[in-house]
């Protein structure tokens, strides 16, 4: 690796403490307010640009031409501008600044343009284009317009999840957005990955997709995000158990009223990925996909994996038709809250009841295996309260007023 010398990492401190990368963009060319309070637009001097691309996110201090593709911070806009190395810009800067004694330095106005270079295939996966999709996704972010639900209860999560709706126009790898309620979508560590849009109007007799979602890329697939995980990973720790639901909305239901160990499927079947990403914060899952049969029969799938995979499953059955977001609009904040704590009570019970069955079965099978009297006898007192205790669980599930998947199995 190679280090930069103590001075000038000293002398970068000091410049980005008083230095805003608009005040540095302007020197060099005209720059106009956006449709966004945080954007600032420029003619790109990068390439032939007759209509402003370049993008100067002022609250992140970073720049973005998606015509071209150029970006950085400050100093890689002065780089860029002015031919030279990372130390001569630092010089440049501190010039400007008042951190050195050069005296005032004036920047010329447009240096040649350089020929992009053609990138290769390995470097379709390299740090810096993983750096320049994620910068891209947060530009995203900030071209969103702010959307507020007509539920007062949604509003704040919708706001913490940062829906918001994509404006009219768009960079042309954000274009099939413009117009639809977005819902970002961050990885664990809460990088914005991926973009879903949902259409505002009715598709039922046309050909819109009811929703659009980004492309896979070096950093999103879909096969290994769970949406909400970031959000609910400390919620899912503390009450040892997670939510899995099939779509954005449902997060965005159970996390409102109060469930925020709640994630989504992004609208892919449950994989590896996801159960490995799951295993990391607890082994109990509660499958809760949409009433339809459809979304129970892959909901009865998705707990036989899971299960195989080690984990504690049980599955909460919605009302037919329904899925936790529109559950809560036909029921209503306060009896959705008691329909899914009774829900998950019962589905806790079977899991319960389940795991009373598997140490019964396994102490049957060291029965069969006990040769001396002193054995059988402890392994019979061992068996004892687990019976006890299984025959309470059995009658309370069997007149619990939630129904069984039985039809399942038909």
């Amino acid at each position: 690796m190679i280090r930069m010398p103590e001075d000038d990492m000293n002398l970068k401190d000091k410049i980005l403490s008083i230095a805003r990368l608009e005040e540095v963009v302007g020197r060099y060319l005209p720059l106009q307010r956006g449709g966004f309070a945080k954007i600032i637009l420029g003619l790109c001097p990068f390439h032939d640009d007759r209509h402003p691309s370049l993008h100067v996110n002022v609250k992140e201090q970073y720049y973005k031409c998606f015509a071209c593709g150029e970006g950085g911070d400050l100093f890689k806009f002065v780089e860029k501008m002015e031919g030279c190395s990372f130390q001569e810009a630092l010089k440049k800067l501190a010039d400007w600044y008042g951190l050195s004694d050069e005296g005032d330095y004036r920047p010329v106005k447009y240096p040649p343009v350089a020929k992009k270079k053609q990138s290769v295939p390995g470097e379709l996966v390299s740090p810096f284009h993983i750096k320049n999709l994620l910068r891209n996704h947060r530009m995203m972010l900030d071209w969103l317009e702010e959307y507020i639900p007509e539920e007062e209860l949604l509003r704040e999560t919708y706001k913490g999840f940062e829906v918001g709706i994509g404006p009219s126009s768009l960079p042309r790898d954000y274009s099939n957005f413009c117009n639809r309620l977005i819902f970002p979508i961050r990885n664990e560590r809460g990088d914005p990955v991926a973009f879903a849009g949902r259409y505002r109007g009715e598709t039922k007799g046309t050909d819109i997709h009811k929703y659009v979602n980004s492309s896979d890329s070096p950093v999103y697939h879909k096969s290994e995000i769970l949406y909400g995980l970031y959000q609910a990973g400390e919620a899912i720790r503390q009450h040892g158990f997670v939510y899995v639901t099939e779509g954005y909305k449902d997060v965005l239901a159970m996390h409102a009223t109060g469930f925020r160990n709640t994630v989504a499927l992004c609208g892919t079947a449950l994989t590896e990925q996801h159960a490995s990403l799951l295993w990391r914060y607890t082994h109990c899952v509660l499958m809760m996909l949409d009433g339809d049969r459809a979304g129970q029969v892959n909901g009865f799938k998705a707990a036989c994996f899971l299960s195989g995979k080690g984990f504690s499953v049980g599955q909460i059955l919605l009302e037919p038709g329904h899925d936790p977001d529109s559950l809560l609009a036909m029921l209503g904040a306060i009896e959705y809250v008691g329909y899914i704590k009774k829900a998950t009570r019962f589905s806790r019970l079977e899991i319960y009841e389940a795991n009373l069955l598997r140490q019964l079965r396994q102490l049957l099978a060291e029965l069969r295996l006990a040769l001396t009297v002193t054995e059988r006898t402890e392994l019979l007192a061992r068996m004892l309260p687990l019976h006890k205790r299984l025959a309470k669980v059995t009658l309370l599930l069997a007149h619990s007023p939630v129904l069984r998947a039985d039809w399942l199995l038909d």
